[in-house]
């Protein structure tokens, strides 16, 4: 895993935190959070070692931040149970990822990049979006409810899809969303066609390494267990 690019964010008076109004909340600290709410997504409770990789940062260093964040009240840091956010750092991260995924609807509905190109764009203009500009923007794009990976809007949404890693063979299926935005794996999974939308039908998997054989829309591929993680799909409706 990779750091994001850092962020700058205005919060509206009424939404902010106690950290934030005691103006903490730099760009450094909101890479953190919102990259112990992408870990949060994947295993639960963090451990200060997927921290430090994620950030791309020494595991001293991830300890230093972590406890400054619990001192914030933004995470509670439990020695051997590992990291998870609070209420307020859950707050922020909700706030940070809306943003950066109006950004990319922005990026690709109306200035045209390519899907695979947006999420590092993202990163950097959401630095300049106030929540208030955001809901500008949601509106001007009709409010669209997920992101061009097929992520929600807002995160709090639960769109009821699985990992495609999770589904069983002989079922036939729907891609949903994308959780993997770097540009090398979205340009892999543009050549199998296993885009939102597309639709994919689990043929058999290998007894030992884990490999799924499938059909995308009648295509046949082969695909390993770590491509088929970051593909969340669900029934057709």
């Amino acid at each position: 895993m990779r750091s994001r690019t850092g962020i700058q964010l205005r919060v509206p008076e009424v939404c902010r935190p106690s950290a934030m109004r005691e103006g903490q909340v730099n760009e450094t600290v909101q890479e953190y959070i919102e990259g112990i709410y992408r870990l949060q997504q994947e295993v639960g409770r963090v451990a200060t070692n997927e921290v430090a990789q994620y950030m791309n940062v020494s595991p001293a260093s991830a300890s230093i931040m972590l406890k400054r964040l619990a001192e914030m009240g933004l995470v509670e840091h439990t020695p051997y149970r590992g990291i998870i956010l609070t209420v307020e750092g859950e707050s922020l991260a909700h706030q940070l990822l809306r943003i950066h995924r109006l950004t990319e609807r922005l990026l690709t509905d109306i200035i045209g990049l390519p899907w695979n190109d947006v999420h590092d764009f993202a990163c950097k203009l959401e630095h300049y979006i106030a929540p208030e500009i955001a809901d500008k923007i949601a509106e001007a794009l009709g409010h669209p409810t997920t992101c061009p990976h097929g992520n929600p809007i807002d995160p709090t949404v639960n769109d009821g899809s699985w990992r495609l890693s999770d589904a069983e063979a002989g079922t036939d299926l729907l891609v949903i969303k994308i959780t993997d935005e770097r540009r090398a794996f979205l340009e892999y999974i543009e050549e199998l066609q296993l885009v939102p939308g597309a639709q994919v039908e689990v043929v058999c998997r290998t007894p030992f390494d884990g490999l799924i054989q499938i059909n995308v829309d009648g295509t046949p591929h082969t695909i390993g267990p770590e491509v088929a993680r970051y593909v969340w799909v669900k029934e057709p409706a």
